[in-house]
C-alpha cells in the first residue's frame, strides 16, 4: 500500500435542519483509507457512518443537509473544492456506491441491461455491443449464472442476493478506485451474505480495489475487513487493524460493542450498552460517550479527547487510555 491513503477525511462536520433545531450528524470526523485495503466503518445505527459516505459522494440532499467543514481527499483531490461537473464524472468512474437496499437502486421500469450499459456509456466511449460485453464480464465476476439472461431481466425478477450482486456488478463497470458498501448484506439471509462478502472479498483482491464497508454488524468485520474504524456519534473514536480492535479493544465504547456479539457473552446472557445514543441536536459536552460510560472521569464530561495513538496502527480518542491525561 501507498504511503498517501487513498482517501483521507479531515474533521468532516455535517448537519441536517430538522424542525426542532439543527442536528450535528457529523462532527469533526476522521478517517483514513489506503490503497488497497477493505476498511470498516462500524457503530449503532444513527451514528453517522452512512451520512459519512454519502459526503464523500457530495450526494446529502441540500436542504436540508450541509456539509459545514473539513476535508475529503481522494487521490490528494478536495472533493468538497471539485465542481459539480468534475463530481459528476468522478461518481461512479473512479468512487462507486452499493446501497443497502438494492429494489430501491435500480429502476423496476428497466431491464438489468438497459441499466447497467447506461452506467457504461456514461463514463465511456462505448457501443452497445461493448457495454453489453463489459456488463457480461462483471455479472460473471460476481457469479451470477447464465449472465444474459440477467441482463434481460427486471429488478422484480431476481432474488434479494441477485439483486445485490448486480449492484456490485454494476459498480465495477468502470473499474472504480474506491467502492463505498452501504451495509450491502443487511437485508439478505446468512448464507447469501457470506457469498456476498466472499465476492468483495475476492474482488478486492483481484482489482485492487480499496472498499470503505459500512455496517452495524462486528461479525462481519471481522470476517472481511483488514482495518476498522468506530463511530460514536458523529465521532470517530477508535481505529485499528482488525486483528489488534479485537484483542485489544481500547475505547470504553468499543469495548461494549465487542462485549455485545452473540457467543461471547458469559453466563448465557447478552452483554448491552446501557443508555441510548445521544440527541444530535443537544449533544452533551465532553466525551459523546461519558453518559453511557460506567469509567467516567470529570474531564470526560468537559473535554473532547483527541485522537492518540496507542500502538503502531491503533488510534483511540479517550481520556481514560495512556497518554489520554484524565
Amino acid at each position: 500500500m501507498a504511503d498517501t491513503p487513498l482517501l483521507d477525511i479531515q474533521g468532516l462536520t455535517v448537519s441536517f435542519e430538522t424542525y426542532q433545531g439543527r442536528a450535528r450528524v457529523l462532527e469533526g470526523a476522521s478517517l483514513t483509507v489506503n490503497r488497497g485495503e477493505i476498511m470498516g466503518l462500524v457503530g449503532e445505527t444513527g451514528c453517522g457512518k452512512s451520512v459519512l459516505s454519502r459526503a464523500i459522494l457530495r450526494i446529502i440532499p441540500s436542504p436540508p443537509g450541509h456539509i459545514d467543514g473539513g476535508r475529503i481527499l481522494f487521490e490528494g483531490t478536495d472533493l468538497l473544492a471539485l465542481p459539480r461537473k468534475a463530481m459528476r464524472k468522478l461518481r461512479g468512474e473512479r468512487i462507486s456506491m452499493i446501497f443497502q437496499e438494492p429494489m430501491s437502486s435500480l429502476n423496476p421500469v428497466f431491464t438489468v441491461g438497459n441499466q447497467m450499459r447506461e452506467v457504461v456509456r456514461a463514463h465511456r466511449k462505448a457501443s452497445r455491443a461493448e457495454a453489453n460485453a463489459v456488463c457480461l464480464e462483471m455479472l460473471s465476476a460476481v457469479r451470477l449464472p447464465e449472465p444474459e439472461a440477467v441482463l434481460s431481466a427486471y429488478p422484480h425478477e431476481l432474488s434479494g442476493g441477485m439483486r445485490q450482486r448486480v449492484m456490485i456488478a454494476m459498480e465495477l463497470t468502470c473499474r472504480p478506485s474506491l467502492l463505498l458498501a452501504d451495509e450491502p448484506t443487511t437485508a439478505l439471509d446468512v448464507t447469501v451474505q457470506g457469498q456476498i462478502l466472499a465476492i468483495l472479498a475476492e474482488l478486492a483482491a483481484a482489482e485492487n480495489l480499496t472498499i470503505l464497508f459500512v455496517t452495524h454488524d462486528m461479525g462481519v468485520v471481522a470476517q472481511l475487513c483488514h482495518r476498522v474504524a468506530v463511530m460514536y456519534a458523529g465521532q470517530v473514536v477508535e481505529v485499528a487493524d482488525v486483528a489488534s480492535l479485537f484483542a485489544r479493544p481500547t475505547h470504553p465504547y468499543t469495548r461494549g460493542l465487542i462485549a455485545s456479539i452473540p457467543g461471547r457473552a458469559t453466563g448465557g446472557e447478552l452483554t448491552a450498552i446501557p443508555g441510548s445514543v445521544p440527541s444530535p441536536i443537544d449533544p452533551p459536552p465532553g466525551c459523546r460517550f461519558h453518559t453511557r460510560c460506567t469509567q467516567a472521569v470529570t474531564a470526560c464530561r468537559r473535554a473532547v479527547p483527541e485522537m492518540i495513538r496507542v500502538a503502531p496502527d491503533h488510534s483511540v480518542a479517550c481520556h481514560l487510555c495512556p497518554g489520554g491525561r484524565p
